[in-house]
């Protein structure tokens, strides 16, 4: 299965998902990541479902609504070590860091990094 590299709403809303322990609605991503807003939420979840990277997990209560709840597909490491695969994984770091906002993936990647080349040195 190829994996497409998501656009930078994609990798908000999943950046989301990933970091979350629990099934989220799109409310719950809304309280997340207020900076979005609720259209570009719903859209991007109907593209995710679309591509596979998240699907319906169950359903809840938002106020007096009945709401979907989502969950990722695959996980960030292994979405990440797909794209690596399969494109190229200097060009996919590349791309990936100057595409993502997010401070505890960019974090993670820097000491992934410096765990790596501690282990070639030693």
């Amino acid at each position: 299965m190829e994996v497409e590299l998501l656009t930078k709403k994609e990798q908000e809303v999943m950046d989301v998902l990933w970091n979350s322990t629990e099934e989220m609605s799109t409310n719950d991503i809304k309280i997340t990541a207020p900076e979005l807003n609720n259209y570009t939420i719903q859209q991007v979840i109907k593209k995710l479902l679309k591509k596979g990277f998240i699907k319906v997990s169950g359903f809840g209560y938002t106020k007096n609504a009945l709401t979907r709840k989502y969950i990722p597909t695959l996980s960030q490491a292994d979405y990440l070590q797909k794209l690596v695969n399969e494109k190229g994984s200097l060009q996919f770091v590349t791309n990936y860091i100057k595409s993502s906002d997010d401070l505890d993936t960019l974090a993670s990647l820097e000491k992934m990094i410096k765990e790596k080349l501690k282990e070639i040195e030693d």
